[in-house]
């Protein structure tokens, strides 16, 4: 179907439409007045808005970063629009807007429900623009409700953090001293553990490292020996072979030479106890010392060989030496007998010392863990103090009220002229598909064309209509009479815009 076609069926059908006219007009005016005065009789709906800015950008923030912890203000703000028309909020709004006293609702559950379905919270995405809204019957109802609801708007914003904050506190204050507690208990506990084990945990070290210590020690100390009981039998082999030859000691004694040697032995002895018997200084320490012993028996031999015997009650040289070596292993002895006492004691505390260093390691590993939870605490309530002072002191979420709440003096619905205009549309668009209709239901044909596709016949010729004068007159007299009442109910149509507009006081009026 061509585009020539669809505009002949078109011509048609308005052709149609318009040969039974007089069916538009009675059907638009029964719509159109019933509609109208329905429309007039709707109730006045006012609505009351109001559009709050939140600024949740602070200037400390970068400066106050990582001494403080900052919420997410974005994510908090939309978290409590979310929540903001809960129950107890919507209470909150309907006792402080005194609605059970202006609309006479004794239940609250009937408040409760218009508020939530009315109240109309609208966010403008980054710019923090939030558009507060209620629409009532009644224009104090709709202000006192959208004042409360972004004072209550306002307040949640600012004062859940901040108990959000002193929550946080009282909880972190009563962590510390939990774990206050706990650290005294496990101090307690170690103190109690390091006095009963005070003999294996006093000597400090490992178990096995102490007993290795102790095992060289020993060692140590019996080579020692071997080699001071070596130089007491030569000792006591000289004095036997001097008092065979009846020849006593000399009187020779060289002290400074006796005093680097009891220096070096002792150096000796304090170098065995810190390293082998292979390292280079206890080597050399060796030699010397040997050195000044082979020396002082020279000494000794000379002086012998060259003195007479004594008269003069002095003391026989070998036997001070010998005396001197016996009292040296005396105390060579005593080390050794030490020495074996405390390797004794560790072998017999082999299945013990272990358990017992396990159970000091894990005490001090418990201590230690309860120290820096303690720590943390303390650092973390340190800064839960700064940011309640930047909370409280400081306007970390700013609420600018760009539009206050105004008490509605004109209806905001319904929109009557609207609905009049809807209502005219209606009743013209009924009239005239009643007509179309009409015009199938009895049809007529209106062209020859009409008549070609209906009889299947080429139309040869037409016959022209004659219409005398008085069939003029009357046509002309049906077409004033129909554009009067269609002007007529366009005058209807503009009254009741104007009806409308004083009873609404609209400002077009």
């Amino acid at each position: 179907m061509g585009l020539e076609q669809i505009y002949k069926d078109l011509v048609r059908y308005l052709r149609s439409i318009w040969h039974r006219r007089w069916w538009i007009i009675p059907v638009a005016w029964v719509i159109c007045l019933g509609g109208w005065a329905y429309i007039y009789t709707l109730p006045d709906t006012y609505q009351s808005s109001s559009r709050v800015y939140v600024d949740t950008q602070s200037v400390l923030d970068p400066l106050l970063r990582g001494m403080t912890v900052r919420p997410d203000t974005d994510q908090r703000i939309r978290m409590m629009t979310a929540t903001l028309l809960s129950n107890d909020n919507l209470t909150e709004i309907a006792r402080q807007s005194d609605l059970d006293v202006l609309l006479g609702a004794a239940n609250e559950q009937v408040l409760i429900g218009m508020l939530r379905g009315g109240i109309q919270i609208r966010g403008s995405g980054r710019d923090n623009i939030y558009t507060i809204s209620f629409a009532h019957r009644d224009p104090e109802v709709a202000y006192r409700v959208v004042r409360e609801t972004s004072n209550l708007f306002m307040e949640r914003g600012l004062g859940d953090s901040r108990r959000d904050l002193i929550t946080s506190q009282t909880f972190i204050d009563r962590q510390i001293e939990r774990y206050a507690r706990l650290l005294r208990e496990k101090e307690r506990e170690v103190e109690d553990f390091k006095r009963e084990h005070v003999a294996v945990l006093s000597t400090g070290g490992n178990y096995y490292a102490r007993l290795e210590r102790a095992r060289e020690a020993l060692q140590q100390s019996l080579l020692e020996r071997e080699e001071h009981q070596q130089r007491m039998e030569i000792l006591q082999a000289r004095v036997q072979e001097s008092e065979n030859a009846g020849t006593p000691g000399s009187a020779y004694y060289n002290p400074v030479l006796e005093q680097r040697i009891n220096r070096l032995e002792s150096q000796l002895d304090e170098m065995r106890r810190l390293f082998t018997d292979s390292h280079p200084d206890v080597v050399q320490t060796r030699r010397i010392l040997q050195d000044l012993e082979e020396q002082r028996l020279a000494e000794m031999e000379a002086a012998t060989a060259g003195s007479g015997p004594r008269t003069d009650g002095s003391a026989d040289p070998l036997r001070l030496a010998l005396a001197e070596a016996e009292s040296r292993a005396a105390a060579i002895d005593a080390r050794v007998r030490e020495h074996e006492r405390r390797v004794t004691n560790l072998e017999a505390m082999v299945d013990q010392v272990p358990a017992i260093e396990s159970q000091q390691r894990a005490l001090a590993r418990d201590q230690e863990i309860l120290q820096q939870t303690y720590r943390q605490l303390l650092s973390t309530r340190e800064r839960a103090i700064l940011t309640g002072s930047v909370e409280t002191e400081t306007a970390s979420v700013d609420f600018r009220v760009l539009e206050p709440p105004q008490r509605p003096g004109r209806p905001a619905a319904p929109d009557r002229p609207l609905l009049a205009s809807g209502v005219l549309l209606l009743g013209l668009g009924a009239g005239s598909g009643l007509a179309f209709l009409i015009s199938q239901i009895r049809g007529t044909v209106s062209s020859t064309l009409q008549l070609a596709e209906l009889t299947g016949r080429p139309v040869l010729g037409l016959v022209t209509r004659v219409t005398p004068p008085a069939r003029r007159r009357r046509r002309r007299l049906e077409l004033m009479i129909f554009g009067t009442a269609l002007l007529g109910l366009m005058i209807a149509y503009a009254l009741a815009l104007m009806v409308y507009g004083v009873a609404g006081g609209l400002p077009w009026l």
